[in-house]
């Protein structure tokens, strides 16, 4: 043993003296060698080493916890009834104390930890359950274990069940029946941490958290620091999300018990933004639970312990969410400078589930009674007459919403809540709404081109365009209507797409109608792959390659020759060759010195082989039947998407358990799609393709430009050189898909031997 252990040793064994003042001098020596950096270098090597008879970290937090356990006898024994001086001296060696396990703590496991995990809970649970030694360090000990104990992983994977069941017990206790000295807002960090630590590292302690959250959400009305309640309200998130697979009715009956005081809570004690993200988040995870995908009945796999009461409750959130819009409006009416007007997208999400289910009931409007009290059973306002007001319900509600105001923070909301209902719910939309809905999409479109308000718009448009596709029970006056406000909304979306704020926007719509069949575009639209109106981007790319596969591509249009005459010096031929020219961002052979900038091509990312694809279709005599072969499904997508049927019919991603309730319930199958067919119409498919050879050199000239332009730029990314040599070999794969060249041939090409050189 080195020197300065022998003191550290010999300063421990002194630490639990019956002399107070020996006790004083020893601990300070203590605290100064505790400090040394070759004592912590030893002590590290011996705790390492585990030798049994040398001095290590262990050993010396053992010595410590007989020095603690010394002076809280001696602080225990002293006499109560002495002066203020003396209590404040008192209060003083307590914190004293306190700080001294915390310090030592921390410089052991500094490095990483080094004190055993379990004889760091023993000391801190036998402190925390004697009365006394509660109220002499509880703080101090709570923080190390939240701070030092509870954040460390390697002693999260140490607690034993029995040892997190102990731990919530405890911390239970001290927050349901707290004592004047408890630091509530620490205890709620604790049982936060500790019910993830529960849920996450241990099974069989459901039955207890039940009845904590309950009685804990039931004392929160009373309870006037919103920290401690954001803090209950978010252990109880995580401990439902975990449990609602397996306990699903226990779930759906605490939240049908706990639902009225959050969502008074809510409304009355005005909470801040933290704290309401949490009472959002449980709403929406009890209608997950209760209505799992949209369910409405139990006889498509909703459940509620009680329909009367629970219905009742969702007609209160439906008043609440609605105030809370127009509050968000209201506030944006006054607030100066730049400020956001976006609902936040969990609001949006569970104002769309909630309108969902009660937007196509019988009633258009119910009476709410509303109290000005926080209980309605307190019995000095038993006399206190109820406000009463008439809530509307229904998709007049979303239409006025849209309309009364052309202030952004009025509209945007209300956008945004359209959006996902359609999204989510396309089948929940009546057919009578849809064009009337689209009316009033067109007016704001066309009153508006530019503002905050033209993106949401335009996704608003989008999704009722993929939920128009899905409709088949319209009648011919109907689809009528709806192509020509299509045309007018088309023609209005191609002008936005100049502008950078909507361009993305618009061409998903752009898309979506193409998708739908909604209307024809006209060659005002094939001009924008052809000229400087925007660059190639991932939403213009996926817009054209599915205008190529549901439209006719003109050969010429008059126009576009003359535009790349004028910018580049060079003339096309065809349309297809100027698609191609502003995919490859290609310019004439004189002018290729002059561009320094790198075509867009190789600086963004695409989704995977579509460019590739969409230049070897452009070079084939039928680019329709091009884009259907290479869209068809490969047989590792075709057996991925076997399980995510559900999620494409319903436009949305739910989560997985909605689907199990639903699939325990036999209202949701799994689809199969029969690979083999998908193959062997696949080969069939290729052997009816062919290819326009001129078309084929010219695209081998671009690319073969765009090479010598990477080559010739000075410092070129890597990333840029991958992206080049990832769409050349691409082209050569889809060359060799359709059969227009060999394996062999493809690698023997002067193009792949080019491209090797950025791998």
């Amino acid at each position: 043993m080195s020197l300065v252990l022998h003191d550290l040793y010999l300063c421990c064994c002194q630490l639990d003296n019956d002399k107070t003042t020996e006790r004083k001098k020893e601990v300070d020596k203590f605290k100064r060698l505790i400090r040394n950096p070759e004592v912590i270098e030893q002590l590290d090597r011996n705790s390492e080493s585990k030798h049994p008879k040398q001095l290590n970290w262990d050993a010396v937090f053992r010595f410590l916890q007989r020095y603690i356990q010394k002076e809280t006898e001696c602080l225990q024994a002293a006499n109560p009834n002495v002066s203020a001086t003396t209590q404040a001296n008192r209060q003083k060696k307590m914190q004293e104390i306190g700080s001294i396990m915390k310090c030592f703590i921390r410089w052991a496991n500094k490095r990483g930890p080094r004190l055993k995990c379990q004889d760091l809970l023993k000391h801190i649970m036998d402190t925390l359950q004697n009365k006394f030694s509660c109220a002499a360090y509880g703080t101090d000990y709570s923080s190390i274990l939240l701070k030092d104990i509870l954040s460390i992983r390697k002693y999260w994977c140490e607690i034993s069940q029995k040892r997190w069941s102990d731990l919530m017990n405890l911390y239970f206790k001290m927050f349901l029946k707290p004592s004047n000295d408890t630091n509530r807002v620490l205890v709620a960090r604790i049982i936060h941490t500790l019910v993830r630590g529960c849920c996450f590292q241990s099974e069989g302690l459901t039955s207890g958290l039940f009845e904590f959250f309950a009685k804990a959400v039931q004392n929160a009305r009373q309870e006037q620091v919103f920290a401690v309640i954001e803090h209950i309200i978010s252990a109880l998130n995580v401990f439902l999300n975990v449990s609602v697979m397996n306990c699903r009715i226990r779930v759906c009956k605490l939240g049908e018990e706990i639902f009225p005081t959050l969502l008074r809570i809510w409304t009355q004690k005005r909470p801040q933004d933290s704290l309401k993200e949490e009472i959002i988040e449980f709403f929406r995870l009890q209608l997950r639970a209760h209505h799992p995908k949209g369910a409405k009945v139990p006889e498509k796999g909703a459940f509620a312990a009680d329909w009367l009461k629970w219905q009742n409750l969702l007609y209160g959130l439906y008043e609440t969410i609605v105030s809370e819009v127009g509050h968000i409006g209201s506030r944006g009416k006054y607030s100066g400078g730049m400020r956001h007007v976006a609902v936040k997208d969990n609001l949006v999400d569970l104002a769309a589930d909630i309108c969902h289910q009660l937007f196509d009931q019988d009633t258009r409007v119910f009476v709410s009674s509303v109290t000005d009290v926080d209980s309605p059973q307190s019995p000095s306002h038993q006399g206190t007459p109820s406000k009463r007001r008439r809530v509307e319900l229904g998709w007049e509600v979303v239409r006025d919403g849209l309309q009364k105001s052309q202030s952004d923070f009025d509209m945007i909301p209300w956008l945004q809540i359209t959006t996902v209902l359609v999204a989510k719910y396309p089948s929940s939309v009546p057919r009578n709404e849809l064009l009337l809905i689209l009316t009033t999409l067109h007016q704001i479109l066309s009153q508006q081109r530019r503002g905050q308000k033209m993106p949401y718009v335009l996704c608003c448009l989008r999704e009722i365009a993929v939920c128009q596709r899905l409709k088949s029970n319209l009648n011919s006056a109907q689809k009528l209507d709806l192509q020509k406000l299509w045309a007018k909304i088309w023609a209005i979306t191609l002008r936005s797409i100049s502008s950078q704020q909507t361009e993305a926007e618009s061409f998903r719509l752009l898309e979506a109608i193409l998708q739908g069949n909604l209307t024809v575009p006209d060659k005002d639209f094939w001009k924008i792959f052809s000229s400087s109106t925007c660059q190639p981007s991932s939403s213009a790319v996926k817009c054209l390659s599915c205008a190529l596969a549901k439209c006719t591509l003109p050969e010429k249009m008059d126009g576009v020759a003359e535009h790349y005459l004028i910018t580049t010096g060079d003339r096309p031929q065809t349309v297809r060759e100027a698609i191609m020219r502003w995919l490859l961002g290609y310019r004439a052979e004189e002018v290729v010195e002059e561009n320094v900038e790198l075509p867009s091509v190789i600086c963004r990312d695409f989704p995977n082989q579509l460019v590739s694809q969409i230049l070897v279709v452009l070079t084939l005599k039928d680019c329709r039947a091009g884009m259907d072969f290479f869209q068809s499904s490969s047989p590792e997508s075709i057996l991925a998407g076997e399980n995510t049927a559900p999620e494409a019919n319903d436009g949305t991603v739910f989560s997985e358990s909605e689907h199990l309730f639903l699939q325990t319930t036999f209202d949701e199958t799994l689809n199969y799609s029969n690979t083999v067919v998908s193959l062997q119409n696949k080969k069939s498919a290729a052997s009816r393709i062919s290819v326009k050879h001129t078309l084929k050199d010219k695209l081998e000239e671009y690319l073969l430009s765009l090479m010598e332009c990477l080559h010739s730029a000075a410092m070129a990314p890597p990333e840029c050189q991958v992206r080049c040599a990832n769409l050349i070999t691409g082209v050569l794969q889809c060359y060799s898909d359709i059969v227009v060249i060999s394996e062999d041939d493809a690698r023997a090409s002067v193009l792949f031997q080019k491209a090797k050189v950025f791998y």
